[in-house]
């Protein structure tokens, strides 16, 4: 099993620093439209329509634009499916008891969530804890035969992050989905060590196994 830009015999604290979920978009918009907001907090809605059905909230944090394209996709997910959904930075939500389920995300930056989904995280663990919550990550790292993440990712980074937020237990599977790496948007020292590693730029990113993840919290947030 070969993993994307990690190569054999390095160790987890290697690997911990070199898996950049970075990018840019390469992938096009969903289809469906989303409504502008201007309250600052909610950035774009979907499902408008859809008047009885349950309020969900995507709240995310993105370093380069990747993980901010995949909260839209999983929106227009949901928003099919019959819910109202608002997309909202982590770190601008003030409340979340607007809301019936939440949807947090975040790439793996540094062996790390950004700090805008940790501090979401730990900021309405309380309330989240009494709520159905799902939890997405994007990673590079990624088996190039199956074009899939690595479980791996979830043992080393994700359900540490979790341990920091002991009340709150994500409904389903931990969303792991592909993230893009691209050296031009890093910062020069970052470049700089990954480079030295011979990284290259590359793009896992993979709207089907998006859609997939989502289409299941369909069932999960009725």
């Amino acid at each position: 099993m070969k993993h994307g830009r990690v190569y054999p015999g390095m160790s987890v604290r290697v690997i911990s620093a070199l898996l950049i979920a970075v990018g840019v978009l390469h992938f096009s918009l969903p289809v469906r439209s989303f409504a502008g907001q201007s309250d600052g907090v909610v950035e774009e809605s979907c499902g408008e329509e859809n008047v009885n059905g349950k309020k969900v909230l995507i709240a995310y944090d993105s370093k380069h634009g990747s993980t901010a394209l995949v909260a839209r996709q999983i929106a227009d997910v949901l928003c099919i499916c019959g819910y109202q959904v608002d997309i909202s930075r982590a770190r601008k939500v003030e409340d979340v008891t607007l809301y019936d389920a939440v949807v947090a995300g975040s790439p793996i930056y540094w062996a790390k969530f950004l700090p805008g989904t940790q501090l979401f995280l730990k900021n309405h663990e309380q309330t989240l804890a009494t709520m159905p919550v799902a939890l997405f990550a994007l990673s590079t790292y990624v088996d190039e035969e199956t074009g899939l993440v690595s479980d791996e990712v979830k043992g080393f980074f994700v359900d540490k992050e979790l341990e920091k937020v002991p009340g709150i237990n994500p409904v389903g599977e931990i969303g792991l989905l592909g993230g893009t790496f691209t050296l031009r948007t890093l910062f020069p020292v970052e470049a700089f060590s990954m480079k030295l590693e011979n990284y290259s730029d590359s793009n896992y990113l993979n709207e089907e196994v998006v859609i997939t993840w989502a289409q299941k919290l369909c069932v999960l947030f009725k």
